[in-house]
This record gives structure tokens, sequence and C-alpha cells, in this order.
């Protein structure tokens, strides 16, 4: 299994909490090290001694810049888990799926990532191809939330919705032309969210498959629709509600 390199202290600290045993090397930019003890404990508690070194060496073993948000630590891990549409029978007790249509942000995606965390989302799909992938840059906009939910790239958006039907989803579609508004929506215990792309918003093929279209109120000429990743927490926000408990 190929590794890959995690960064930011919230994203290393998720990655101990759920899969220590994938963490190959923990490296702290020598600078840093006092404010870091918590990563010396949790590297040397995964039984790897944490390597300190200077700015440059930390930097060229990274592959990062300063401009990015490594807060001193970066670990090398193997990377979380990602399933296809032939996994779907882990879903079969789930309550909630995000679905994302041709998202092409990372920090879209990587934000969506942490809002579906936050609000205990079972599953987050995307497409394999035309589409934005997990990488540390989304791993890190995340913030440690693609270890905490189940993560589908899959080849066939409608093949995957028609197998999530199948195991009793019911598909909403987020749209400005919706029927409903969201605060009319009452969501089903098994629900799929289908977030559309930047600007084009859901692919008309895509609505063939949706059970309800549902539109988030407000907009104005010229400013009808939000960007996806503030939908998706608006949403999501509502269906979490919604949850039976």
């Amino acid at each position: 299994m190929q590794t890959g390199v995690v960064y930011g202290k919230h994203s290393v600290r998720a990655v101990f909490l759920n899969r220590p045993d994938s963490v190959r090397r923990v490296v702290l930019r020598e600078g840093a090290a006092r404010y870091l003890q918590e990563f010396i404990d949790l590297a040397r508690g995964a039984g790897i001694e944490p390597e300190l070194v200077r700015t440059g060496e930390f930097l060229r073993l990274s592959g990062l810049s300063e401009d990015d948000k490594h807060q001193g630590v970066f670990v090398i891990a193997d990377p979380p888990k990602v399933y296809t549409e032939y996994d779907f029978d882990l879903l079969r007790d789930a309550s909630v799926v995000v679905v994302l249509d041709q998202l092409s942000n990372p920090q879209n995606f990587g934000t969506i990532i942490r809002t579906g965390a936050f609000f205990g989302v079972d599953g987050i799909v995307w497409l394999k191809d035309r589409a934005v992938d997990v990488d540390a840059t989304v791993a890190r906009i995340a913030v440690g939330g693609t270890e905490f939910v189940r993560l589908f790239r899959v080849t066939n958006l409608a093949r995957s919705l028609e197998l999530l039907k199948e195991r009793g989803f019911w598909v909403y579609g987020f749209d400005e032309r919706g029927s409903r508004t969201l605060e009319e929506t009452e969501f089903d215990p098994k629900t799929v969210v289908i977030i559309g792309a930047e600007g084009q918003g859901m692919r008309s093929r895509t609505k063939l498959y949706c059970d309800e279209l549902v539109r988030i109120p407000g907009g104005q000429p010229g400013l009808e629709s939000l960007n996806a990743a503030v939908a998706a927490g608006i949403v999501l926000a509502k269906v979490a509600a919604s949850a039976p408990r």
C-alpha cells in the first residue's frame, strides 16, 4: 500500500486516534518540537521514535512549503481505506450518505468531508473521474475528517445511486429549482444527500435518480445558489437535526 503525508496537528492527531498502526514515520520541525510534546508521546506510544529536523529538511521530506499550514508536524502513513460501489453493503445500517456530483474544488471537498464527519455522516461518495480526489491537501482541509467517515470513490454515479436505493435509501438532490424547501422536507431514516458541482450543480442525468429535489430557500437574480461546501453544511445540519436519536 502506498504511503502519504498527513500534516497539521488535528489531522495527525486523528490518524493516531483511529489508525495508529498505519503510521510509518513521525517528523517534527526542530524549532516547534517544544510545542508538540503530545505528538512525541503519541509516536512513542505507537512504537515510533519521532524525528526532529531543521526547517529545510522538514520541508524537503514532506514536500510542503512554508505556506502550507503544517504546524511543524507531519507523519508518513498508509492512506485511509477508500471503498468502491462494490462495498456498499458496509452502508446497510447507515442513516446518512453524502454523494458529490463531479465536485472539482479541493477546498470544498475537504470542507464537506469535515462537515460530514462533524454531523456523523456514515459515508461520502464521489466520482473517480472528472472530480477532485482525496490527497494531502484535502485531508488537511478536512482537519481529520477523513479518519471519521467512510470514503467511497465510484466509477458510475447513476449505478451507485441505484445500488444505494436497493439498500433502502431515499435520494434527495439539492437544486435551486427543487419543488420543496429544506424546511418543508421530512428526511427518511435512510437518507442520501446529493450535492452538485461548483457552478453547474447536479447534472440532468443525476436528477433522474433523485426521489425528491429540494432547494435551500433564498437567493436573488444573479445570486441563485450557494458555494457547494456552504450548501452541504446547511443541509447536513438540518438532516442531523431530523435524524432519529
